[in-house]
């Protein structure tokens, strides 16, 4: 603990240490949604069916952004947005969010892509 902190104040959160944590804090805050965003797209634009490899990506990039923040919770400096330490309460949090979300965004992008704009001769 540094010595000119007040007893009563608890110590801030250690800064990154690792590049594994680094790139699992940049894989699920910016990465991650920037890949979904352009897979997605994808997915719409091209209408490839069911399976392939825009939805292998997706899928990827969902189980890395989990993977990540799951990674940087467990090093223990993993921060909120104000600077103050994040729980595994926020974690869950997250994945509880995230799953549905994007599973709906996958399932709509793949009915709207494959279905509703195919254009087959």
């Amino acid at each position: 603990m540094k010595t000119d902190q007040p007893v009563n104040q608890k110590p801030e959160v250690e800064g990154i240490s690792s590049w594994s944590v680094l790139f699992g804090r940049l894989m699920w805050f910016m990465i991650g949604p920037a890949i979904l965003m352009g897979t997605t797209y994808g997915i719409v634009t091209r209408g490839s069916g069911w399976v392939s490899g825009l939805n292998a990506t997706y899928l990827i990039t969902v189980a890395l952004m989990v993977l990540g923040r799951w990674n940087e919770q467990r090093s223990g400096c993993a921060t909120l947005a104000d600077g103050k330490p994040a729980t595994w309460e926020h974690y869950r949090r997250y994945v509880r969010y995230l799953l549905p979300i994007v599973g709906i965004v996958w399932l709509v992008a793949n009915v709207v892509g494959n279905h509703v704009l195919r254009s087959d001769s």
